[in-house]
């Protein structure tokens, strides 16, 4: 009858908005993730120390609404505690000790290439991606393009943008972006990461780089399953 097709379409629109939704707050939790964990890879003055505190303080359900498997979830539990736990000032000497001291590690993508010409090809690759995406880094930032940091916060932006055009209900913008990142994904994060990440818990750096290694590793494993290759 009519009033039965009606509260069909009515339980469908619902539906519908129930999807929308859960999709926005799994995209929104997923750029969170990113999110923290560049700016993890940032210097460590006493502001961006607490900041990393404030944005880690609800990791537990961050993970949750980005679905994230329970290995991922334990080592993000793990990464919070060790934030929490550790003083601002042994924070700040494990960052000194990771970039100008005696434990440092390679954190750029293209370090990992064994190929020299690649090495270029690979920071051109990346850079034509920020451009494309009008992602710009600061100005006075010392880091290459191809820094963790600075790749881990490009794909928050994409996904921040790709929740952006689901809310507006544009299916065009979001696919672009999705396409991007998986592009991105395979191309710059999923093949060099989780060794940078074995790295940084070899160096004996402070317990919260042994830690943040651990779960963004986990994480980043754990993401490859949303970006499969076809075969």
């Amino acid at each position: 009858s009519r009033g039965c097709r009606c509260w069909r379409r009515h339980l469908d629109d619902r539906q519908e908005d129930e999807v929308t939704s859960e999709e926005m707050n799994q995209l929104l939790a997923r750029a969170n993730i990113y999110g923290l964990c560049a700016l993890a890879f940032a210097f460590m003055d006493d502001d961006t120390t607490q900041t990393v505190r404030d944005r880690g303080a609800d990791i537990a359900q961050v993970m949750k609404d980005a679905g994230s498997n329970s290995e991922a979830t334990t080592d993000a539990l793990a990464f919070g505690r060790d934030l929490s736990e550790m003083s601002t000032d042994e924070i700040k000497q494990g960052c000194n000790e990771l970039f100008v001291g005696r434990h440092q590690c390679r954190l750029d993508e293209s370090e990992y290439d064994d190929n020299l010409f690649y090495r270029r090809q690979r920071i051109a690759d990346v850079s034509e991606f920020y451009k494309a995406f009008g992602f710009e880094r600061a100005e006075q930032s010392f880091q290459r393009p191809d820094f963790v940091g600075a790749e881990l916060e490009f794909m928050c932006l994409l996904l921040l943008k790709r929740a952006y055009a689901v809310d507006r209900g544009s299916d065009e913008e979001s696919e672009v972006c999705a396409t991007a990142e998986s592009k991105f994904f395979n191309k710059h994060l999923e093949w060099w990461i989780p060794e940078m990440c074995d790295n940084l818990q070899e160096a004996g750096v402070s317990g919260f780089y042994t830690s943040l290694g651990s779960f963004l590793r986990s994480f980043i494993v754990n993401e490859t399953s949303r970006y499969l290759q076809p075969a």
